[in-house]
Formats: C-alpha cells, sequence, structure tokens
C-alpha cells in the first residue's frame, strides 16, 4: 500500500509540474482571441492608417547598409515590444537602428498596428508576415513539410503520444511554428543586407549594441554567444554521446 500511495503521490507531482508549466506559457484562449480582435479593429481605424502612411519614409532605410538592422520572429507582440523598447533605450544612436519584425499571418495585422501608433525613439520598424515568402515551400524548406506531417503535430499536442517519458518543454507547441525555424534562413529573408543581428524575443536588452556590427567575423558566415553562462543548454542534455552512432561523428 505504502508502495502504491509513493507511486501514486508521484504521479500527482508529475501532473502538477506539466499543468503548471502549460498554465505559464499559455494565455487564455479568450483572452488572446479578445486581444487580437481589438487591435485588429484598431488597425482598421482611419488615424491608425493614415499614421502607416505616413511613416512610408522609413521604407528607404529597410535597406541601408550603414544602418544597425535587428530581426525578431515572433507572434508575441508584447514581447517583441519589449525587444524593440529595450534596444532603443539604451542605443546611442536609436535613429540608425532599423528592426525587421516577421509574424504570422493572424497576428500580422495585430503586430502592425501596435508599432504604428506607438514610437521608439526614432526606431525604424518593419512588419512581415512569413506567408507573404514565395520561397517557403515544402521543397525549399524541409523542414515545412515536417512541421504540417500528422504524427508530428500529434506528437506535439497529443498528451499522451509517449507515456510522459519526454519532458514536456521538449513538447511546446511552438515549435511548430515557422517561427521557430526562420532564423535558418535569414539570408533569404533579407537578402539586401550584409549584416542582421537576431534577437530572440525572450530578450531584454541592457546595453547599446552597435558595436555588434563592427566585429570582424573572420569569414564566418554566423557568429553567436553562449546563453546564460557556460552551463546552459550543454549538447549532453540532448545526445547521448555513448551511443555508436553518435560517438562515431565525434
Amino acid at each position: 500500500k505504502i508502495q502504491t500511495l509513493e507511486e501514486q503521490m508521484s504521479s500527482v507531482s508529475e501532473k502538477s509540474s506539466k499543468y503548471g508549466q502549460i498554465a505559464a506559457e499559455e494565455v487564455p484562449k479568450s483572452l488572446y482571441c479578445l486581444g487580437i480582435q481589438l487591435t485588429s479593429e484598431w488597425f482598421r481605424s482611419p488615424n491608425i492608417q493614415r499614421k502607416i502612411k505616413d511613416r512610408k519614409q522609413i521604407e528607404m532605410k529597410l535597406k541601408d547598409n550603414n544602418l544597425y538592422h535587428f530581426c525578431v520572429f515572433s507572434d508575441n507582440i508584447l514581447a517583441t515590444s519589449v525587444v524593440v523598447n529595450s534596444t532603443s533605450m539604451n542605443s546611442k544612436n536609436p535613429d540608425k537602428i532599423v528592426f525587421h519584425l516577421v509574424t504570422d499571418e493572424i497576428n500580422y495585422a495585430a503586430m502592425k498596428a501596435w508599432f504604428s501608433i506607438n514610437s521608439f525613439r526614432g526606431v525604424a520598424v518593419e512588419v512581415q508576415k512569413f506567408e507573404d515568402f514565395t520561397w517557403l515551400n515544402a521543397s525549399y524548406v524541409p523542414v515545412l513539410k515536417q512541421l504540417q506531417d500528422t504524427d508530428t503535430q500529434s506528437y506535439y499536442f497529443s498528451g499522451n503520444s509517449d507515456d510522459g517519458r519526454t519532458p514536456i518543454k521538449f513538447r511546446n507547441p511552438k515549435y511548430l511554428s515557422m517561427l521557430n525555424h526562420l532564423r535558418f534562413y535569414i539570408p533569404e529573408v533579407f537578402p539586401a543586407l550584409k549584416k542582421v543581428v537576431f534577437l530572440d524575443d525572450d530578450v531584454v536588452v541592457q546595453k547599446d549594441l552597435s558595436d555588434l556590427f563592427s566585429i570582424d567575423l573572420k569569414g564566418n558566415v554566423n557568429g553567436a554567444v553562449e546563453t546564460c553562462m557556460e552551463t546552459f543548454h550543454r549538447y549532453h542534455k540532448y545526445l547521448n554521446y555513448s551511443h555508436p552512432l553518435i560517438r562515431a561523428h565525434f
């Protein structure tokens, strides 16, 4: 009986942890849809449309390689706003900053409206939706085909497909979004730009980032930094290096 009770307590504790993480990561559907609906209505407002038209002068900045270009791929309006605002607030020359935001079709109108009615110290902001990228198809981007696969979607959305063996953080449905994979296609997204700094939507910038654009990459196509000190996201947390197939390649 004691063993049974311990197993039940363990099961309840695990479920509590999973449900707690789900609650922390998700927004109630009703509130989410309400926010999207309201912001979309604001976007259709003549006053907002007038502001969007007045900001047409930023278009000449979008391909100017003398400026500092940043990109964010996200469907989270408020989180993206924090990234843009914190970058502008800590910049020595915010008028030289250009943010290229890519979202999905569902959030496009809301994102467009938000960044049209709010000012960020002269920062130029462009909003696009990835559905408009004609090159983005399953034949050119293999991961897109995988994301649309029924089994893949079932894995991320079904709660019992592997009896709970996989940690819930690795089964977050956000990984099904093309926005999460678009960073690997930055050259295709911004072909006219020589340097672009990618920022995730959970970043709060605390200093001027202009020095990043003067770094000599020594011929490398990509420069990156470690996150949260040295022990964060080590490969051994994800790969079994004792497995023969993996060991043969390292």
